[in-house]
């Protein structure tokens, strides 16, 4: 594929690429927790099914019949789709087919894509090679990015793609934008916008034959001299930050996703501390750093007397080197505990921060309950993007951890008196008991 893209097209598909990996995790990222989950060898979702609820399906090959009454997300080898899909489906797959219908947006990083189905709104794939079928309609735009691409089918809107051969014989209600090695636009086409195209040779426009584009045509050719090689040299390096950046969030927004997964209860009495008693989570949050470098000072402390204990066991020393080698070895997996689990709970805190500023956010739009996927991954990216201020970040950083992990020690000890309270009520109404 080196010798059919221009050099240039290279920089422009790696933003291409790690917008589509946004896109699709802002589209995976859902105002609630609950999802039906599916795992398995081969998953069948047969006609007789309907399920109203998010599906998470991951296996060898994934098989929609019937009907799912939200958003899919897919991971499998092979995924089949057959059925309907009333919001948006999202998948990670090597062969992917698509001849039933979804309400939303399809997106997906696959091999090979067979679209010849119904998309209510748009497609945003990343493929090897891509097949619009002549059945197929995307009642909005088109965004395709990888080797092959071809189009017999409808697209409602504006279609955007970047290959290294394109084949266009469908029809495309608006303007169409392409940078590829070859193009070729082939009877019965009909581009009822502009065509614009970035390639080394003009493209093949059959319009003798029956080829129909209504708007203007316009031919780029790529610039390969040295000054466009260095302007692609120069965004590598903004490129690899925000390529990190965004591994960040979608690590934070994984771990967040885990966490409230498996400790829901502390997580919401965490976070409506953190709503509630902002002030008072701040405190608590600084008392426990102050602790937390109390106890890393411990462990370095302890791991340094370690190894003079050590060096004074033997000889005239030695009844000391054994006194010191004792405490120290005592001290150093407390200490060792306590610093690990503190880093852990400014972690949580960072995450539980990112939830809180979602929630503000969208608060001013259109309220939603706490502790959605929509909030900690908006959060996320906003916290990234203050993080990338200098002095300003670090300070943002610090302060997000202590915020955060003070409100998380104040959600646990809430849900501890909550847990214990039970059982002094229980036992205090036995004692009442016995003595009546």
């Amino acid at each position: 594929m080196a010798n059919i893209l221009p050099a240039r097209t290279y920089g422009r598909r790696r933003w291409t690429i790690l917008a589509a990996a946004i896109v699709l995790t802002l589209g995976v990222c859902q105002f609630s927790i609950a999802t039906s989950l599916q795992q398995g060898h081969n998953i069948h979702i047969s006609n007789l099914h309907r399920i109203d609820d998010d599906v998470y399906a991951f296996g060898q090959s994934v098989r929609v019949d019937g009907r799912i009454d939200g958003d899919l997300v897919a991971g499998a080898y092979d995924v089949t789709i057959n059925g309907e899909i009333t919001e948006s489906e999202n998948v990670f797959c090597y062969s992917l087919t698509h001849n039933g219908s979804v309400g939303n947006s399809l997106r997906g990083f696959v091999s090979n894509a067979a679209i010849n189905g119904t998309v209510g709104r748009s497609v945003i794939l990343f493929a090897y090679d891509t097949r619009i079928g002549s059945g197929a309609r995307v009642e909005r735009d088109l965004s395709v990015t990888g080797f092959s691409v071809r189009i017999d089918g409808t697209v409602g809107r504006n279609a955007t793609i970047r290959a290294g051969r394109v084949v266009i014989a469908g029809e495309i209600d608006g303007d169409v934008r392409i940078e590829a090695g070859t193009i070729d636009i082939v009877p019965p086409a009909v581009i009822r916008g502009n065509l614009s195209y970035v390639s080394e040779k003009e493209a093949t426009i059959d319009t003798a034959a029956g080829v129909t584009v209504m708007g203007e045509t316009r031919w780029e050719q790529p610039d390969t001299q040295k000054a466009g090689e260095k302007e692609d040299r120069e965004t590598d390096a903004a490129f690899r930050a925000i390529v990190l950046s965004v591994a960040k969030v979608l690590a934070g927004f994984l771990f967040g996703v885990i966490v409230v997964f498996a400790f829901r209860r502390y997580a919401e009495v965490s976070f409506e501390q953190l709503r509630s008693r902002f002030a008072v989570s701040v405190a608590t949050g600084l008392l426990f750093f102050i602790t937390f470098i109390a106890a890393a000072i411990i462990l370095v402390m302890s791991v340094v007397f370690v190894i003079i204990g050590l060096a004074l066991i033997s000889g005239k020393t030695a009844p000391l080197g054994a006194l010191v080698l004792v405490l120290s070895t005592l001290l150093v997996p407390i200490s060792a505990f306590s610093t690990v689990t503190g880093a852990l709970i400014f972690a949580c805190g960072m995450v539980l921060v990112s939830f809180f500023i979602g929630y503000v956010l969208f608060r001013v739009f259109r309220p939603q309950p706490a502790l959605g996927k929509g909030h900690l991954i908006v959060g996320l990216v906003v916290l990234t993007v203050l993080f990338t201020i200098p002095y300003v970040g670090l300070l943002v950083r610090v302060l997000a951890s202590i915020t955060g992990a003070g409100a998380i020690v104040l959600g646990i000890r809430r849900c501890r008196a909550e847990s214990i309270a039970p059982a002094v009520n229980i036992g205090a109404a036995r004692n009442d008991g016995g003595a009546g």
